[in-house]
């Protein structure tokens, strides 16, 4: 199905960007500071590209496209993945919040729970809700979602999903890199 390579393409940027939040919380925990340019930017990212775009695919495009059978049977699932989102945006509030404050604590707490929380998520999407999604769609369906995936928040894809993704590979180096090399040199 063309519409979730979309959506497991979003969730291949979403685990990293959950990996360098481990890794930054694994930092903070162990008493080191963290640049809060580089928090906001991974805080961002999240806000930006997991809640507006990525969300707001499945929401505003995918979700509505299932639920046009008649007998609702995906109503159910689809609330409980709303609900899942929902989560997750608390506690990107939270982590901002974390950042404000400069409460160490609070920032590890909403860091490990989202952490948690974003990859329970990804893996039911993937080994639940997409097929799910494969068994009730057409073929025709799912081209015309594509489609609509591609052009959804158009002006918002074309003047910020680079940036984020840029922004997401320059963390990637800084703190994913820098973490594998020191295993490398302990290991």
């Amino acid at each position: 199905m063309k519409s979730t390579d979309l959506l497991l393409d979003d969730h291949r940027h979403l685990m990293l960007a959950s990996g360098i939040l481990d890794e930054i919380a694994d930092s903070v925990e162990r008493g080191h500071t963290v640049s809060e340019a580089d928090l906001a930017d991974l805080f961002g990212f999240f806000a930006g590209f997991g809640d507006r775009h990525h969300h707001g695919l499945e929401e505003c495009v995918l979700f509505p496209a299932l639920l046009k059978d008649s007998e609702q049977k995906n109503y159910h699932s689809l609330c409980g993945l709303v609900f899942e989102h929902e989560r997750q945006r608390s506690l990107i509030v939270g982590l901002f919040d974390s950042l404000l404050t400069k409460s160490t604590k609070d920032f590890i707490y909403c860091a490990r729970q989202f952490s948690n929380v974003l990859r329970r998520h990804i893996k039911e999407e993937e080994d639940t809700f997409f097929p799910l999604v494969e068994s009730t769609l057409s073929t025709e369906d799912d081209d015309r979602i594509e489609r609509e995936m591609k052009t959804y928040d158009a002006a918002w894809q074309e003047s910020e999903l680079r940036s984020h993704l840029q922004r997401l590979s320059a963390l990637e180096m800084k703190y994913l890199a820098a973490s594998n090399a020191k295993a490398m040199r302990s290991g």
